[in-house]
């Protein structure tokens, strides 16, 4: 059992096909506020438990669902979006931090990003956290576990995949590109930034200009940048 948290990733999981098993709600929370998600809580047959305790940063409105099943496969994925004329995907290499991947899956969904792959070891995994900083947009975006992200970016590359990592030190500024219609997005770890190994398999690496005393910015806010670029 999981829980979802928050009212608008509440109201997107209400929205999916995910098996819900209640909603559990603060019996002080205005009754205005959660109208919908007690609309759409009625046409699912879910049932409302009220309770007299707030869970912390939950707006007082929590969905218990069977698991975090949010998992794609890879192939499947691919099947999917090799039928599109544009297509942007992301691949995170080794992010950690749950707060920052959802803020990336947030900016994915504003974006038009089909998909972002992480890797199935070293890697955050989709959590309460990352539920609640995605506001709900996680159910918008399939998320793909691989084994291997050099080889993923080499599969992608083969079917007609641009492949773009990010970095302080990149060969050239981000908007000096024209960015084809099938894009990828490689983006670092907090710490380490991207692998020598995963770096050698990009095709091209970015940066973005600073003008501060700080040489880099956070992961999620540097992903939001490219993003707004590769989606002109």
């Amino acid at each position: 059992m999981e829980k979802i948290i928050g009212i608008n990733p509440v109201t997107e999981v209400l929205k999916s096909d995910k098996n819900i098993e209640k909603l559990e709600i603060y019996k002080k929370v205005k009754k205005e506020t959660i109208k919908n998600i007690l609309n759409l809580a009625s046409k699912k047959n879910i049932k409302v438990f009220y309770h007299d305790k707030r869970i912390e940063n939950s707006q007082g409105v929590v969905a218990i669902i069977s698991d975090f099943d949010y998992y794609v496969d890879l192939n499947a994925f691919l099947e999917k979006v090799l039928r599109k004329e544009n297509s942007k995907i992301i691949i995170l290499d080794q992010v950690q931090d749950p707060r920052n991947f959802g803020a990336i899956i947030r900016s994915a969904e504003c974006f038009g990003v089909d998909g972002i792959i992480i890797q199935d070891r070293n890697s955050v995994k989709v959590t309460e956290t990352v539920v609640k900083s995605s506001t709900g947009a996680i159910e918008h975006v399939d998320i793909v576990k691989v084994t291997n992200i050099s080889d993923t970016i080499d599969k992608l590359k083969k079917y007609g995949y641009m492949v773009y990592g990010a970095e302080a030190n990149g060969e050239c500024y981000y908007y000096e590109e024209k960015y084809p219609n099938k894009v990828c997005l490689v983006l670092g770890s907090e710490g380490n930034g991207m692998r020598k190994k995963v770096r050698e398999h990009c095709d091209k690496i970015v940066k973005i200009h600073l003008n501060g005393k700080i040489n880099s910015l956070n992961v999620s806010v540097a992903g939001g940048i490219l993003l707004a670029e590769m989606s002109k």
